[in-house]
């Protein structure tokens, strides 16, 4: 197949997405902290912590994006301070049952929230973390963003 036969958001024999979402980090019971969620269609054991976030929909600018995810998934309106560290993901089996592998362009923006955040209807777990003591199955972006954001806070 030549990129010209591709379907939209695919390149050659894998699917692209770009995604966006606030990364919370506030201090709580003293501590630097940030708000991580699980959510998907796993049992909620099978999944990794993310940060909140998701796919950019079709006129939508990447601040857009994050705003929209963090009122879906944990009920609040944020406030976007800068961009953090962007990444790209590689998945060779998607965590969504995609058939093929998929390139994943993650930006990130540091964020505040002033009201307590609720768990919206598709987060399965909602929790805040210390920044030094991060769960051991979160997702692959969170411990390089987080260290991003010690190095330049």
């Amino acid at each position: 197949m030549s990129i010209n036969q591709s379907k939209f958001g695919e390149i050659g024999v894998f699917s692209t997405m770009i995604a966006s979402g606030p990364v919370i980090i506030q201090v709580r019971d003293g501590r630097p902290m940030t708000l991580l969620v699980k959510h998907g269609d796993k049992p909620v054991g099978e999944l990794k912590w993310k940060f909140c976030g998701g796919k950019v929909e079709k006129g939508e600018t990447l601040e857009q994006t994050a705003s929209r995810e963090a009122k879906q998934e944990i009920c609040v309106d944020v406030a976007l301070l800068h961009p953090l560290l962007p990444m790209v993901l590689w998945s060779e089996v998607p965590e969504g049952g995609a058939e093929k592998p998929q390139v994943i362009v993650l930006i990130h923006y540091l964020a505040t929230i002033t009201d307590e955040p609720l768990r919206g209807k598709e987060v399965l777990a909602m929790e805040w973390f210390p920044l030094d003591a991060l769960p051991p199955d979160c997702a692959p972006n969170v411990r390089p963003v987080i260290g991003s954001y010690l190095a330049n806070p």
